[in-house]
């Protein structure tokens, strides 16, 4: 009954509540938010916005602000500016907020943004989004809806939008030439305490970073280099810093794919401050520099480079001992990865040490899951063993 209403309310009182009043209106300001709430739980009333060409007049709008605030801009010392263009970003505001609770989740509704050109428009708002905080949460949060599990939102993200937007004021800076250099940009010189906006744009990263086209720009960027000048704790402190944990999020989603893993590879030292980050703790996902050593594995380009490096062994094997049952599985089948088809691995892995610590976990393990089969991770930590010991005990 609620969506029903709602197909009657999105073509005719919509318009008149909503369109062409005032940011400062009431009826306008409860119209939307009631809009933002229908959208954000209902699925068939992101279909009625659809229809009712919400997305398209949304984009026009934002469109019409970022004139009016260029336009704005060459007018400056007059008193009543500041309160005008607040009354702006308000109204843009909204069509963001609106914007993202229709494209949640909804591939349809993403589909008509990206054919409305809702990248180019966000790119040309850069400027203006950078002066406001809250802004740029908004854009970042409508950029991560956008994004999420669709491939081709997250290429138009590399897409040059030269030529797409009038000529910034001076003072507002210079606009890169894709919107992804802006927000490698943003990710690279984010100040500490701005938490929320650092956290934000770091998700959006790791959306992109399932790109491969995205992946080439991250590359080309040099971006991956400001990882390795993260700080350790010190001291007495043993858990990885908030920021820490975004990067290595970002880097497990890049290794997904092979040439993500080479992108990894790549950076001198990135294996040495992984396997030191590997020590420290972090209540929310502490294993994540595992999880990216365990993706590394399973590319036969990658195991010389692993192989190499004593530290990553050591690791992995270390995690066969380990109280924590995750990090059994994950060291067990990053081993059994490397060890896959490779007789250099099998013969470096032959180690007392490394040999002895495989032995003993299958043996437990074996006593620990007599009935591995109820439990399909316990199935996969046995198999994974028994593949290690075979592998390991043939010539």
């Amino acid at each position: 009954m609620t969506v029903l209403l709602f197909s009657s309310f999105t073509r005719t009182h919509f318009n008149k509540c909503y369109e062409g009043k005032s940011s400062k209106d009431i009826l306008k300001r409860v119209a939307a938010n009631a809009l933002m709430s229908l959208l954000a739980v209902s699925r068939r009333a992101q279909k009625h916005a659809l229809k009712a060409n919400l997305i398209d007049n949304c984009m026009e709008q934002m469109k019409h602000i970022n004139a009016q605030l260029n336009l704005d801009s060459l007018r400056p010392g007059k008193a009543a500016l500041k309160k005008k263009e607040d009354g702006v970003i308000k109204e843009l505001s909204i069509a963001m907020q609106l914007l993202r609770n229709c494209l949640y989740q909804n591939e349809e509704c993403k589909e008509a943004a990206l054919e409305a050109h809702l990248v180019p428009v966000l790119h040309s708002l850069w400027p203006w989004i950078l002066m406001d905080d809250s802004l740029m949460q908004i854009s970042l949060q409508l950029l991560c809806v956008y994004t999420a599990n669709f491939p081709n939102g997250c290429s138009s993200l590399c897409w040059s939008s030269c030529g797409q937007h009038p000529v910034q004021a001076t003072h507002r800076g210079a606009v890169s030439n894709s919107l992804m250099l802006c927000i490698l940009k943003l990710a690279s010189q984010m100040p500490l305490e701005n938490t929320t906006v650092q956290q934000m744009v770091f998700m959006l990263l790791s959306n992109l970073a399932l790109s491969h086209d995205c992946k080439g720009v991250i590359q080309k960027s040099n971006f991956l280099q400001n990882f390795l000048s993260l700080a350790l704790p010190k001291g007495g402190n043993k858990h990885l810093s908030n920021l820490t944990i975004l990067w290595l999020k970002l880097l497990l989603n890049i290794s997904s794919g092979e040439d993500g893993q080479q992108m990894i590879l790549r950076l001198d030292g990135c294996l040495d401050l992984l396997t030191e980050m590997s020590k420290y703790k972090h209540k929310s996902s502490p294993l994540l520099p595992l999880l990216i050593f365990h993706n590394v594995c399973f590319s036969p380009s990658n195991k010389p480079k692993i192989l190499a490096n004593e530290k990553v062994i050591t690791v992995l094997a270390a995690c066969l001992e380990s109280e924590n049952q995750n990090a059994q599985r994950i060291g067990a089948a990053a081993l059994w990865a490397l060890i896959y088809n490779y007789q250099k691995a099998k013969t470096a892995l032959k180690s007392p040490s490394v040999k002895r610590r495989v032995d003993e976990a299958y043996s437990l393990a074996k006593k620990t899951f007599p009935n591995s089969e109820a439990n399909p991770l316990n199935a996969y930590y046995l198999k994974c063993l028994e593949n290690l010991v075979q592998l390991l005990n043939s010539s």
